[in-house]
């Protein structure tokens, strides 16, 4: 079955200029929009446009009615002559009365042909950046170029919005229509399987969806539904909420965010309750999955849809930046997208199909090879966790000695520090000063004796929590170590928790010495 798509146009933005191979705006458009879809996948999608160069009556004509009943997307090719015509705004109504009560706004695509005053589109369509055929002048904001001009092409990053602009409409009808089973004998490479259906690439894959303030709840139950009919594993399970004890709740984030490769945060307007003692579940998921990606293979997606009430013609635009910053700090790897739902969900499973993890990372080191933990004596429990959680990685823990003279205790130091593997610093009750100058003495592995560079050098920041081990584990020195896990929530350190530090140790094991 085929998902229709209304295109909705002025007459005046198709006139074509003078000379035999100049074409229109809108049938140009029409044209290589069909091309691009045919090739990620016939069948999928129809493009209907009213093609009769006669001029409309007044009266709504029957065959319009019948066109706009049985679509599910509207494309508006929005310009000033758009706006100009009244029969355009009444395609618009009709659309928006036939969707009435679902999420009229993910089903309305905007294609801009040049900038607009924001206080003349409609309120429908306010809010969505959509797919624009120009580009502003970045010196002058008064002046712009459009991607085509006078019949032709006049910019290459026309053919390249067409594309994206296919892509989304072809994405969209796979969520509305999922059935179709000749679509996955013609998705082309890349292409993200519509919800419904197991993509081998999502295959084993798990992504931490943040849970949210009641704002995004039924957004957030959406995007499970997608990932999982995509074929990725949601943590936390969606019908777990985050404990009300403090300490309960960061455990409870930190083991999810352990086990996913990257994290989804639906922001909207509030931010949720507050377990004891600790801040409100939104900001504490930021800033846990915050401290996850400051160890490395790790990356956050900041969703902060420009209008929160989907639908609501009447609701307030917000600035996705400025939500974030009431929020919590961006970071360098951070991903921003301030779509609204239906198109942020098929952003979210075509980029994770772009970011599929190719072959299996090779191992940090073999299995039972040595992982030296080294710590103080007021830190032997704390370090001894750790090592029964590497036991379970099939790493072998090797302690220091505390007993003997300090000749024989230096002499055993140096050559665990040579033979060893990786090392990992366990930072529970020791000070910072001993923390801090003993990663010194591990800039320069050529120094310490070794024939190679550690595989990984990590630092584990255990219980109790300090201000001292957030400004390290925030700021980490990276020509020291390599990766730092903020496990200062979790009484004891699980296996899984532990994963950055293999992670990183793989990374290592690839890169040249």
């Amino acid at each position: 079955m085929s998902v229709q798509a209304f295109i909705s146009y002025a007459r005046a933005d198709d006139e074509a200029p003078p000379g035999a191979d100049a074409k229109g705006f809108v049938t140009f458009l029409d044209e290589q929009l069909r091309y691009e879809l045919s090739q990620l996948g016939g069948g999928r999608i129809t493009l209907w446009r009213d093609t009769r160069g006669v001029e409309r009556a007044h009266q709504f004509e029957p065959r319009i009615e019948e066109a706009l009943a049985a679509s599910a997307l509207f494309v508006a090719i929005l310009s000033n002559n758009w706006l100009d015509r009244e029969w355009c705004r009444r395609e618009l109504e009709f659309f928006r009365q036939r969707w009435k009560g679902g999420e009229v706004k993910e089903r309305i695509v905007v294609v801009a042909k040049h900038p607009l005053p924001e206080n003349r589109i409609p309120a429908l369509l306010q809010g969505q950046e959509g797919y624009r055929f120009f580009a502003l002048d970045p010196d002058r904001d008064s002046d712009w170029q459009e991607f085509f001009s006078r019949g032709g092409v006049c910019d290459p990053r026309y053919y390249a919005r067409v594309r994206e602009l296919a892509r989304y409409l072809w994405n969209t009808a796979c969520r509305l229509d999922p059935a179709g089973a000749s679509a996955a004998a013609h998705r082309p490479p890349g292409m993200p399987e519509p919800a419904g259906t197991s993509s081998p690439a999502a295959k084993g894959r798990t992504i931490y969806l943040a849970k949210p303030a009641p704002d995004m709840r039924l957004a957030y139950d959406q995007l499970v539904r997608e990932l999982s009919g995509a074929g990725y594993s949601v943590t936390p399970p969606a019908e777990e909420e985050i404990p009300y004890d403090g300490e309960r709740a960061e455990a409870f984030v930190d083991r999810a965010l352990a086990a996913a490769e990257m994290s989804v945060h639906p922001l909207g307007d509030r931010p949720g309750y507050a377990p004891d003692g600790a801040p409100p579940i939104v900001q504490l998921q930021l800033a846990r999955a915050a401290a996850r990606a400051m160890g490395g293979g790790f990356r956050r997606i900041l969703w902060a849809p420009r209008f929160v009430a989907e639908g609501d013609e009447n609701a307030d635009e917000r600035d996705p930046l400025a939500v974030v910053a009431r929020l919590d700090r961006t970071l360098d790897g951070d991903k921003v997208v301030d779509y609204g739902l239906s198109r942020f969900a098929g952003y979210l499973v075509e980029y994770l199909g772009s970011m599929a993890p190719a072959a299996q990372a090779p191992e940090a080191v073999d299995a039972g090879a040595e992982i030296y933990i080294y710590h103080r004596p007021e830190d032997e429990a704390y370090a001894l966790d750790l090592a029964l959680a590497l036991q379970q990685r099939k790493l072998k823990p090797l302690f220091p000695a505390f007993e003997g003279s300090p000749e024989e205790l230096e002499e055993f130091h140096r050559t665990a520090l040579r033979e060893c593997a990786g090392i990992v610093l366990c930072w529970a009750k020791a000070s910072e000063v001993w923390v801090k100058a003993t990663c010194r003495g591990w800039r320069n592995w050529e120094k310490l004796g070794r024939i190679g560079k550690f595989a990984v050098r990590g630092l584990v920041a255990g219980p109790p929590p300090g201000s001292r081990k957030s400004v390290l584990v925030m700021i980490p020195p990276k020509d020291e170590v390599d990766v730092v896990l903020d496990l200062t929530a979790l009484e004891k350190p699980s296996p899984e928790a532990l994963d950055p530090l293999i992670r990183a140790g793989a990374l290592s094991a690839l890169s040249p010495d």
